[in-house]
C-alpha cells in the first residue's frame, strides 16, 4: 500500500524562490504525515493564474490588466 498526498494550497504568486519554499514545505508536511507520493495543482511552480482576470472583460482589457498579463 503506498500513502497518497494531494495538495490542494495556492501558490505564492510572481515569486518562484517563496512558491519553492513552500511547496518544500508542504513536502515536508505530507511525507512526516507517511505520504509517499504528493501529488500538486498544476503548474504550481511558477504560477497558474486561477482566479486572475487580467483586466479584461468581453472585447477589452485594463491596462492594468496588460501589465498584469506581462508580468505573468
Amino acid at each position: 500500500m503506498v500513502r497518497v498526498a494531494v495538495v490542494q494550497a495556492a501558490p505564492v504568486l510572481f515569486d518562484r524562490e517563496a512558491c519553492v519554499a513552500k511547496a518544500c514545505g508542504l513536502v515536508r508536511e505530507a511525507s512526516a504525515q507517511g505520504a509517499k507520493l504528493i501529488l500538486f495543482p498544476e503548474a504550481f511552480i511558477p504560477v497558474y493564474p486561477r482566479g486572475l482576470s487580467f483586466g479584461m472583460v468581453v472585447g477589452s482589457r485594463t491596462p492594468e490588466g496588460r501589465r498584469l498579463w506581462g508580468r505573468y
